[in-house]
C-alpha cells in the first residue's frame, strides 16, 4: 500500500447517473440484498485517480473494479457515494467483502512508507513509519487480505521483478507500474556494498534474543490490557521470525548458539516463544521481537505467521 491522492475529484455527471439514481432505486428496493450497479460507468476516472493502481497492491492494474470501503452490508446508505470508492484487482476485492472496514487499512490513510517490500521474498510488511494509532489496522490488513505473501501477487511482483532485472523496463518505468518494488531495489542497491560488521559477541546475542522474547510477551500483556483487559479468541501460538543469511556473521552466530535454525541456502529461522491470546495480538508481538532483533543486531528480522 501506497499514499493515494485523496480527495479524487468526483467525475462529472456522477451526481445525476450514479448518485441520484442509485440512491432512488434504494428507495424503491428497501429489502434489496445487494445494490444495483450505477458506478461502473465510472470505473476508468477512479481508476485514474489512483493511477491505474490496486489500492490495496499497489501494483498496476488492466482492469480493476469498483471497491466500497465501507461494504453495502455495513453502510448501504454510502452505496452510491464517490467518496466511499477505491480502485481494487477483482480478487482482492471478493476477499474483503465481509471484513469490516473499521479493521482494515484505508488506502486513503496510508503515508509514505508504511509499507515495504523484502527481497528476495517480496514479502510485503509494516515499517516503523506507521504511527502507533495507525499499526494494529496495518498490521491487521497485511492479516486478513492476501496481499502480504499470498503466491497470486507473488507471482506478479516476481514477473515485475524479472522485467527489470532482465532490462525490459528501467527503474523509473518499475516505479509507475509497481513503486514498492521499485524502491525495494533503490534500498537493496543502496546496502550492496555496506561497511562490515562485525560478528556480536555471544552475550550480546544472547541478551538480545532474551530481550526479543520478553519483549515478545510484554507487548501482548499491553495489548491485553489496552484492550480493557480482554483476551478473546485466546490460543496457544508459537511466535517466529526469520531473517536472511548475510555477511556479517550475526546470523552464524545465532545459529551456533543454537538460537536460530537453518531453513535454507539463503534463511534462518528464530523462535521467540508462545503466547496464549488472538492471533492478532501474537502477530503483533512477533513483529515486536523482530524490532528488537533488527535494532540491536542489525540484520533485518521479519515475523512469521504465528503457528498453532
Amino acid at each position: 500500500m501506497i499514499p493515494v491522492e485523496n480527495p479524487i475529484v468526483e467525475p462529472p455527471g456522477f451526481d445525476e447517473k450514479c448518485r441520484v439514481k442509485g440512491n432512488a432505486w434504494l428507495v424503491e428496493n428497501p429489502d434489496a440484498q445487494r445494490p444495483r450497479d450505477f458506478w461502473s460507468p465510472f470505473r476508468l476516472k477512479l481508476a485514474e485517480g489512483f493511477h491505474d493502481r490496486c489500492g490495496y497492491a499497489a501494483i498496476f492494474l488492466t482492469s480493476g473494479t469498483v471497491d466500497h470501503s465501507a461494504s453495502w452490508n455495513e453502510r448501504p446508505e454510502l452505496a452510491y457515494e464517490w467518496s466511499n470508492y477505491r480502485y481494487v484487482d477483482a480478487w482482492i476485492n471478493s476477499s474483503k467483502s465481509k471484513k469490516r472496514s473499521a479493521d482494515l487499512l484505508d488506502p486513503f490513510e496510508v503515508g509514505e512508507g508504511w509499507f515495504e517490500i523484502i527481497l528476495p521474498s517480496l514479502q510485503l510488511v509494516v515499517t516503523d513509519s506507521v504511527p502507533d494509532a495507525f499499526r494494529a489496522r496495518a498490521e491487521n490488513t497485511l492479516q486478513q487480505l492476501p496481499i502480504r505473501d499470498d503466491e497470486r501477487v507473488l507471482r506478479v511482483r516476481r514477473k515485475w521483478l524479472e522485467l527489470y532485472e532482465q532490462g525490459r523496463l528501467d527503474l523509473e518505468g518499475l516505479r509507475e507500474m509497481a513503486p514498492l518494488i521499485a524502491a525495494a531495489i533503490e534500498k537493496r542497491d543502496a546496502l550492496a556494498s555496506p561497511p562490515e560488521r562485525p560478528a556480536p559477541s555471544r552475550r550480546k546475542a544472547r541478551e538480545a534474543y532474551d530481550h526479543a522474547c520478553v519483549g515478545a510477551q510484554q507487548k501482548v500483556r499491553e495489548l491485553i490490557r489496552n484492550n480493557g483487559n480482554s483476551n478473546v479468541n485466546s490460543r496457544r501460538w508459537k511466535l517466529s521470525v526469520w531473517a536472511e543469511v548475510d555477511d556479517s556473521q550475526v546470523v552464524s552466530t545465532l545459529i551456533a548458539m543454537n538460537l536460530a535454525t537453518s531453513t535454507g541456502a539463503q534463511f534462518c529461522e528464530i523462535s521467540v516463544g508462545t503466547v496464549d491470546t488472538s492471533i492478532e495480538f501474537a502477530l503483533s508481538a512477533a513483529n515486536y521481537a523482530a524490532e528488537i532483533l533488527t535494532e540491536t543486531l542489525g540484520p533485518v528480522f521479519v515475523a512469521n505467521e504465528p503457528r498453532e
